[in-house]
């Protein structure tokens, strides 16, 4: 008879690493399968913020903190939306693991925690970040999961694809098939089988399918929803999708136009704009120097297809700091010669034929904004308009509405334990991180969730949830 393994973790990025890590520590056989050639997942992509409350370091900083007031908090953001079972479940062991990253060598700045990361500021300092980003977990993650490894206790299987699950009828799931990176097919048989392969973020069709619309995003190129849908294939229901928000103000990327990501200071807190957004219609839709993330990403929202354009003239480019992030003049100048998304034109009527923009719509709205700024009143409420948009050359880059994570993720109970139609677990069957999606956090960005969350909840799951006796019972709460 194979080997078969008290705990199959199929992913090893930021959730499956805390997952075996702690699962191995209890004494468990754990079999990690990961697709890529490489641990850390998302992690090599992500900012890194992770939140917590009631912890050491805000105790030495005299900052009043708890779970309570985090959840609280997390509510008045997300206008009340989410997944409050699960928000909780999260928020009152993000201390704990936050201590445990501690204890293996995670480093935070000095300045550490903050209010406000990149989105809606919490009303206390708890988000930590560290220099390096999400870079910054992968080592002392990757230590602590090779001690255990070299313990005999965790075993890793790289370049290996989950194709399937194996399925007992009487006793529910019983491991995995994979298939290696030489084509080989195999049977791996566990007491358990957790599912922290991520999200769908990169997966085109999973987008159309979920939201109907395309997938703009620049994210970890494995996130391709696999453990969902092979979730799904066994009865498990999605939730989530109608809590998509996303970040505003992506662009194209220049060598691969696939992606879309923040190459522009669109954030009035990076950058004052000297800037207008105009829609597909060629209609301004906000202030923008609107300070707020949270509606800066609803106004892109409700705009046709999800996006706008920049526009701005000569003047603008040569008074104002550069909007572009640590782009060179060359490349600047590169991608209005060369990506239909950048464009330059002496006239406006020219710039509206290469953008599709209303000739008529366009000029009217530069107009009228320039008639605002000349006597310091903007229709729009908009307080920051250092100069008029009137000489030529103009230019306009297309904004887009983008994200790094999906938002659609398989329903849970608070074992973690994937529910059926039924909202009856599927017997052995977990699921942690992105693969419960980000909108068990609401219908906004709570700063630090994903990365706090996916690394919490791998550890309760590992440390306290799972058991590998033969029977597959819950250990005791």
């Amino acid at each position: 008879m194979s080997e078969i393994w008290d705990v199959i973790v199929v992913g090893a990025g930021t959730a499956g690493l805390p997952t075996a890590i702690h699962a191995g520590q209890r004494g468990a056989k754990v079999l990690v399968v990961e697709v890529s050639d490489r641990v850390g997942g998302t992690l090599h992509l992500s900012s890194g913020s992770f939140s917590a409350a009631g912890t050491s370091l805000q105790r030495s900083k005299n900052i009043d903190d708890s779970p309570e007031k985090h959840f609280n908090d997390g509510l008045r953001i997300n206008h009340g939306t989410g997944n409050k079972t699960m928000m909780r479940l999260w928020q009152d062991h993000a201390a704990a693991a936050y201590e445990w990253l501690m204890s293996i060598g995670m480093q935070y700045p000095d300045n550490q925690p903050e209010a406000v990361r990149g989105h809606e500021p919490y009303d206390t300092p708890r988000i930590y970040t560290p220099v390096n980003a999400g870079v910054g977990y992968i080592a002392p993650l990757k230590n602590a999961f090779e001690a255990e490894v070299a313990k005999g206790n965790v075993k890793l299987l790289l370049k290996t694809e989950m194709t399937d699950l194996i399925i007992d009828p009487a006793k529910g799931v019983q491991g995995v098939k994979v298939k290696s990176a030489d084509g080989k097919i195999e049977d791996i048989h566990g007491r358990n089988v957790v599912l922290a392969a991520g999200g769908y973020a990169n997966n085109e069709a999973m987008w159309r399918e979920i939201h109907n619309r395309p997938r703009r995003v620049y994210t970890n190129a494995q996130s391709m929803g696999t453990g969902i849908q092979v979730a799904r294939k066994y009865g498990a229901q999605l939730e989530g999708a109608e809590e998509i928000i996303m970040t505003f103000g992506g662009t194209q990327c220049l060598d691969d136009p696939s992606k879309v990501w923040i190459h522009a200071k669109t954030q009035p807190s990076m950058r004052d704009p000297w800037e207008i957004y105009v829609n597909l219609k060629g209609e301004r839709f906000m202030a923008e120097d609107e300070r707020n993330p949270d509606v800066r990403e609803r106004a892109l929202m409700l705009q046709d297809d999800w996006a706008c354009w920049c526009i701005y003239d000569q003047s603008i480019v040569d008074k104002s700091p550069s909007p572009f992030f640590l782009w060179e003049p060359e490349k600047v100048a590169r991608a209005f010669a060369t990506n239909p998304n950048y464009r330059k034109a002496n006239t406006l009527d020219e710039l509206a034929t290469l953008t599709g923009l209303p000739a008529k719509a366009l000029k009217e709205t530069v107009k009228r904004y320039n008639d605002g700024q000349a006597v310091g009143a903007d229709a729009f409420d908009r307080k920051f308009m250092p100069a008029p948009i009137t000489t030529g050359p103009f230019y306009a880059v297309k904004l887009y509405s983008i994200t790094v994570v999906s938002f659609a993720g398989v329903t849970v109970d608070t074992n973690l334990r994937i529910l059926d139609a039924a909202k009856k677990p599927i017997p052995n069957l977990y699921a942690v991180g992105e693969m419960l999606g980000m909108g068990i956090f609401g219908n906004a960005y709570l700063g630090g969730s994903s990365v706090s969350g996916a690394i919490t909840l791998g550890r309760l799951l590992g440390n306290k949830l799972l058991s590998w006796s033969q029977t597959g019972a819950l250990a005791a709460e």
